[in-house]
């Protein structure tokens, strides 16, 4: 077809390549078109842990009314709920936590952490990128995602340690965190590039009808006729001058060759098909949403995906999430702390049991905390008698596996819960941290695509975070 007597322009031809990728079911939404980058050398170290779950509880965790009560506080403070013991003597929890108050040996509670970022979007952006910007009240529904933006956590490193054998670095689900119109920042690779930012699935994996059509072909599309395309794109790309090395044309070849190692990548494949696991487990975890995430989370990691991320429950601030400005309590109890409880009881269990915690870090984040005094006002959202405002001054985080010790506390807060009292740790010390136990030097400086130098995170390492 492609004689030397009447070639086709190369250009036209990589072009008319990439354009057909589509056709093959490999959509933009999954694999987005990719852009130049530097390929200095990174300074990476052992890692500490092999792969990451980072569980993201979206809107606001109230850490009084969780992992850091205070019982001996005014009502006023200390809430509805009771605070009753765990399975390490010492360490307790909220009433509303039943089975996770039985795997509390595995988990540490970091009630420190904290950052200025009142409201939603700036407060994501912090806790998934380690990075303080703009204003403390920046309005979250006029804070949109850019390009310039610092990178996510499993952007970073998608770009420093990639994962082997065709299999994503990072993979995010089941929806992109929305607050009214504005995407929020901190969920892809930002200034490093659409190439490292995350496979992102938009898709329940509780649906009956879930999976993911974009990592398979067609049925009327045939292994040889995909493999004939490949070697078309080969021979041209063999061809080219370099002058022809344009970004446009590098991308369309990037995007080309990601898509075809991700349907190369059996494993992954699989691991989206929860049809797989045995129903009693399914019914462990919870057939919901949240339920069915965490499993996911669980079959990726275990599939060889290094940095999984999890958003919980919804995909819009808007709608019913931790964002409990009104009916806190009621909130809680009935709808957000039951299907938590029994999924991340359920997982640390399903780690531990399939020998994969030693290795597999777990992060339960979230945005921020919530205002110790119900009823207080701190942000520019309304906030009425029963609920709780965003407060990030100090909010708390698990951590589990990958050699943190289990049934401990890091750090404290003070009397009431507004500031850390003992052992503060910042979102920029936090990513510095979580970089670090990757094998990663968070001080380093890496370029992004037009060049221009960036150093990784803002904060320095906390030793003994992750111990």
């Amino acid at each position: 077809m492609f004689g030397d007597r009447n070639p086709l322009p190369r250009r036209i031809a990589l072009q008319q390549a990439a354009r057909g990728l589509a056709t093959f079911g490999l959509s933009a939404r999954l694999l987005p078109s990719l852009a130049l980058h530097a390929n200095e050398p990174a300074t990476v170290r052992p890692p500490k842990v092999k792969s990451c779950l980072f569980w993201f509880l979206a809107g606001g965790l109230s850490q009084i009314d969780t992992f850091d009560m205070k019982p001996h506080a005014p009502t006023n403070i200390r809430g509805e709920f009771a605070t009753v013991p765990s399975n390490v003597p010492g360490m307790w929890l909220c009433d509303q936590l039943p089975h996770v108050a039985g795997q509390m040996d595995k988990l540490r509670v970091v009630r420190s952490m904290h950052h200025r970022m009142l409201c939603h979007n700036p407060g994501i952006y912090a806790a998934l990128s380690g990075r303080e910007v703009g204003e403390s009240l920046a309005v979250s529904n006029k804070t949109f995602a850019t390009r310039d933006d610092y990178p996510q956590f499993g952007s970073i490193i998608s770009r420093l340690t990639p994962a082997p054998d065709g299999a994503p670095s990072a993979v995010s689900f089941p929806f992109q965190l929305r607050n009214g119109p504005a995407t929020s920042p901190g969920q892809h690779a930002g200034w490093l590039g659409q190439a490292f930012d995350p496979l992102t699935v938009l898709a329940d994996p509780n649906a009956d009808d879930f999976q993911v059509r974009e990592l398979s072909l067609p049925d009327d599309v045939t292994a040889q006729r995909f493999q004939h395309r490949d070697d078309l794109l080969r021979r041209l790309d063999g061809t080219r001058t370099p002058l022809e090395q344009t970004s446009s044309v590098q991308a369309a070849e990037t995007y080309y060759r990601r898509g075809l190692s991700l349907l190369g990548a059996q494993r992954v494949q699989q691991a989206f098909e929860l049809s797989r696991e045995p129903t009693p487990l399914r019914e462990r975890y919870g057939r919901n949403t949240v339920g069915q995430s965490a499993l996911l989370g669980r079959r990726l990691i275990e599939a060889g995906v290094p940095f999984v991320t999890i958003y919980s429950p919804v995909a819009n601030i808007d709608e019913p999430s931790w964002d409990t400005h009104l009916e806190n309590f009621p909130r809680l109890r009935n709808q957000l702390l039951p299907p938590f409880d029994r999924a991340l009881a359920t997982l640390l269990d399903d780690l531990q049991q399939r020998g994969m915690l030693s290795e597999t870090l777990l992060v339960i984040s979230t945005e921020f905390g919530r205002t110790p005094e119900v009823g207080a006002r701190r942000s520019n959202n309304a906030n009425n008698s029963t609920g709780r405002d965003h407060w990030p001054g100090c909010y708390s985080i698990l951590l589990a596996g990958a050699g943190v010790t289990g049934g401990t506390y890091y750090g404290a807060s003070d009397r009431f819960g507004w500031a850390p009292k003992e052992q503060p740790v910042h979102v920029g010390d936090f990513a510095a941290s979580l970089l670090d136990a990757f094998g990663i030097d968070p001080q380093q400086t890496v370029r992004d695509a037009l060049g221009r130098p960036h150093q990784l995170t803002e904060g320095s390492v906390v030793r003994g975070l992750f111990g």
